[in-house]
């Protein structure tokens, strides 16, 4: 057994145990025996390489009120990720949860694919829907004991993906007894938004005395919905006095509705008593339409139900040798509501609800009458559902022969996500027969016959339905080949095997909720694949304080090719207060098999856009309705190469270059500072060229809309006039069917900034021991091209076409302890940026979260505290990438103050 030098324990302060309160003093009384190092193969007997390694303690996470892994990264100050469990309201997303270190996939809009995620140093299935990150929800975060968040490229070591770092969830290890533990946390202001869960851990058996280890966890965790109209920074969309304010943020879609542009209820707006008031009366007459405030009928955090199981046994085969196998498996469910459904139906001139004095046309295929332009109010709310199911199987031998440590893995990871709805969608088939036969009024209240029609138009279906597989098996030995004047020359040799599935369903039922789900019924995807991948590794000790670390891997893939990339790493410590070093790599992300083999389907853009023609300047050109050609969603037409019949190797993957140097110094025992410069080009990003590039620049950009003349009457699905509402309902004019987006390689991206960290231990006192941790990364520039040769965009500290770019993320805890009690005051900060649209600037965002410990009775342990301490409220923002308005959701906790309660207990079985 080997202890760790002083300056080992310091650095691990300065990167890693330090950022979440951990005793350095503490971790220098531990012994270590060789150990595996997030970021390298190699088993090394120091913690310490030459990659900036941050370490968080799960015990130390949970005193913070963390519940879920999108949480417990969220105190990663590196971490950018914009796709969390907010996301769900509205969205495809299936209520993922992903990591973006260095935000790398903002500038694209996609999910977190740039930064790998590993359970216990292996791959975990990604997410079905996208094929693109895996799912932080299928964390099994009750058996964690810790997370290494490696800061630097890494496909040299674990190949794709790990092109801004890798986040390796590691499992506790040979536990044994049984942990109970049970928290609730409630905001101040309403029990909207609340959150229960109940942990169990328990394991028996020794590997070391008994030859034998049984594992096991089971985690659940319970959030109630939080509604827009519980919170004022969320409760409407208009977020100004002006005319642009009042259109941007509400719907000329209403109820009551009008009839082509004629409004029965008059320009006040006031409905009938009967009906709820969810309209909002236009300005001095300066609309002819009722505006509808769809925020307010929104949730902001949907109803959320996590579960978790992780199952492992463990037998020891002799002295060296251990066999387990293990199964992981999580559940997540979500229910979220958005606001009633806008339609556009032909209303005949003979119905009794057809408004007197409107203007009668002649609309071809249905006879004379007008187009009623009117939101379902009667029918409810827009509720739908995501539910996701993810499991591993894995057989795992490791141990060591004749001087070789090695091990073999077996497994399959796969995960089903199934999207559905469930109220609010109707059949649109059924409710046109309605209104055409004269049951159903979209002018006022529903009698009793047209009230039967909606129930019965209700579509209570599945809508999507993702299957993801991998299988795998991996290899990997490691050996110290002979000693060098300063150390051992150590090595190791890798492969590993994969072969990838997933397939992508949009059921039928979509036909009929095109025009308020947007998704394609002809979009279904299907693909497979395989990689074969060797990779190598050496770790040279050039002198006494100065260690080389080379190493390199070879990927084949069955569909693009295949690619090399190596890397090099320096660490040199020529003082023992002082360490240096630094690193140089090439990586890579592969496309997904959804990214492949996507065919041509429809959705709609995030953002609302006037057409270039049809309403130039905001004003609506004569004989076109405003309500469809200003201000409104528009489709959105995207497909993969082999999709459309090209080769898969059409798209080629995204290729990296990354390289970093940094120092931590140690002036004193009680003190710590580093810092560590990266930097991060990547070319061919993949990705659809982003809809506020084509809105943009429409001249530039003038191929890509597409209009309902440029279509054909039928066949052809997602590319005739019979799938798409607009071209159907307004054959007058000649409004944009779509705009055309295929996935394709785009320019590139070049990243760089700072991390920094500190960290301060006391020395015992009179009151107690007290800590102090700094981690903050500062991001110097951020540019990116929208197109292979177009002009970079500068994007650091502004929300350009997606979403936002922090220049400063921080995270600060202050720590104390003494006797039994124990408490942290922590801060998360996020500096403030230039809004979308450049109008305006939105603050920053500052939290603090306090919590006292109690320790006192052997085995239990009392936590109180509270989240957001100083009911920071979420900065105003004005962006309409997101369904909800108002703030921005992806970066923000709408909770407000939040009281925590957790009590844990111990059994100890031996």
């Amino acid at each position: 057994m080997l202890k760790r030098t002083r300056l080992s324990i310091a650095i691990s302060a300065a990167f890693g145990a330090g950022l979440v309160g951990i005793s350095p003093t503490i971790l220098a009384q531990q012994q270590l025996d060789r150990v595996e190092i997030t970021g390298s193969s190699i088993r090394r007997v120091d913690a310490e390489t030459a990659l900036p390694v941050t370490v968080l303690q799960i015990e130390d996470l949970i005193k913070q009120g963390v519940t879920t892994a999108e949480q417990a990264l969220q105190r990663i100050a590196a971490n950018q990720a914009n796709f969390g469990i907010s996301g769900a309201i509205g969205d495809t997303t299936g209520a993922k949860a992903e990591a973006d270190l260095r935000g790398l996939s903002v500038a694209t809009g996609n999910s977190g694919n740039k930064t790998l995620v590993l359970l216990n140093g292996r791959r975990m299935v990604n997410h079905p829907f996208d094929a693109a990150a895996v799912d932080l929800n299928s964390i099994p975060l009750a058996a964690i004991s810790r997370i290494e968040v490696l800061r630097d490229g890494a496909s040299a070591i674990y190949g794709t993906d790990a092109i801004g770092g890798v986040i390796n969830f590691i499992l506790r290890r040979d536990f044994q007894g049984i942990d109970v533990a049970a928290e609730y946390q409630r905001p101040e202001k309403s029990t909207s938004g609340q959150v229960k869960r109940v942990t169990l851990l328990g394991g028996f058996g020794s590997l070391a005395k008994q030859g034998f280890n049984i594992m096991g966890s089971f985690d659940w965790r319970e959030q109630k919905v939080l509604a827009a109209i519980d919170r004022d920074f969320s409760r409407t969309g208009v977020l100004g006095p002006t005319r642009a304010d009042l259109t941007s943020g509400t719907s000329g879609t209403s109820f009551p509705g009008d009839a082509n542009g004629f409004e029965p209820s008059g320009p006040a707006c006031n409905p009938p008593d009967s009906l709820p008031r969810f309209t909002t009366p236009a300005n001095a007459g300066a609309f002819t339409s009722c505006r509808f405030d769809f925020t307010r009928q929104i949730d902001i955090i949907p109803e959320n139900e996590q579960k978790t199981w992780l199952l492992r046994g463990s037998l020891g085969l002799g002295k060296a040798n251990v066999l387990s196998a293990e199964y992981v498996r999580a559940e997540n469910e979500a229910t979220s509501r958005v606001a009633p459904s806008p339609v556009n139906q032909f209303i005949p001139a003979t119905s009794p609800f057809f408004p007197v004095g409107a203007p009668v046309t002649v609309v071809p295929g249905f006879g004379a009458g007008a187009i009623a332009n009117w939101r379902q109010v009667p029918a409810g709310k827009r509720t739908s559902g995501d539910d996701t199911t993810t499991e591993r199987y894995l057989l795992d031998l490791s141990g060591g022969v004749a001087g070789w440590d090695y091990r073999f893995g077996l497994g399959r990871s796969e995960s089903e996500s199934i999207a559905s709805v469930s109220n609010g969608y109707l059949s649109d088939t059924i409710v046109q027969a309605g209104v055409i036969a004269g049951a159903v009024n979209p002018f006022g209240p529903q009698s009793a016959a047209g009230q039967a029609v909606l129930d019965a138009a209700q579509i209570k279906a599945d809508t999507l339905i993702g299957n993801a597989k991998v299988d795998f098996f991996d290899a990997r030995v490691t050996k110290d080949l002979f000693q060098m004047p300063a150390g051992p020359l150590s090595m190791a040799l890798g492969y590993e095997w994969r072969k990838e599935r997933s397939s992508f369903e949009a059921t039928a039922v979509n036909s009929e909720l095109i025009n308020t789900l947007g998704i394609d019924p002809d979009s279904d995807t299907s693909g497979s694949r395989k990689v074969n991948a060797f990779f190598t590794e050496f770790a040279i000790p050039i002198l006494k304080k100065l260690d080389l670390t080379l190493a390199a891997r070879y990927d084949d893939y069955s569909d693009f090719g295949n690619t090399f990339n190596p890397k090099i790493g320096v660490r040199w410590q020529p003082i023992r207060q002082v360490l240096l070093r630094g690193s140089y790599n090439t990586g890579f992300r592969a496309p997904t098999l959804y990214e492949i083999f996507q065919p041509s389907s429809l959705t709609f853009t995030t953002d609302n856009y006037d057409d270039p023609l049809l309403c130039p300047g905001g004003t609506a050109v004569p004989g076109a309705s405003a309500g469809t050609v200003c201000g409104q969603q528009v489709l959105q037409r995207t497909s993969g190469p082999a999709g459309i019949g090209l080769p898969a190797s059409t798209l080629s993957p995204e290729d990296s270059k990354t390289y970093g140097f940094g120092v931590v110094f140690e002036p004193s025992p009680q003190w710590t500072f580093g810092i560590d410069y990266w930097n991060i080009k990547i070319e061919k990003q993949i990705s659809e060229l982003p809809e506020q590039a084509v809105f943009g620049d429409p001249t530039k950009y003038a191929s890509r809309f597409v209009r309902c003349s440029q279509l054909p009457a039928g066949p052809g699905p997602g590319q005739d006039r019979s799938d798409i509402d607009v071209c159907l309902n307004f054959p007058t004019f000649d409004p944009i069917a779509f705009i055309n987006t295929p996935i394709e390689n785009l320019g590139e991206l070049k990243v760089d900034g700072v991390d920094v960290s500190v960290a301060w231990r006391s020395m015992p006192t009179a009151y107690g021991r007290w800590g102090f941790t700094l981690d903050a990364t500062y991001i110097n520039k951020y540019r990116y091209q929208r197109e292979q040769g177009g002009e970079f965009i500068s994007a650091a500290g502004k929300y350009t076409d997606n979403a936002p770019v922090f220049r400063w993320q921080t995270v600060l805890a202050l720590n104390w302890s003494a006797g039994p009690w124990s408490a942290v005051l922590a801060n998360r900060y996020k500096s403030g940026y230039t809004d979308q649209g450049g109008a305006s600037g939105v603050k920053h965002y500052s939290v603090f979260d306090a919590s006292f410990t109690w320790t006192g009775l052997r085995g239990l342990t009392l936590t109180a505290g509270m989240l957001n301490a100083f009911d920071e409220a979420p900065p105003r923002s004005v962006q309409s990438t997101t369904f909800q308005r108002g703030y921005d959701p992806r970066f923000t906790d709408p909770r407000g103050r939040t009281l925590l309660l957790r009590a844990a207990y111990n059994f100890n079985l031996m």
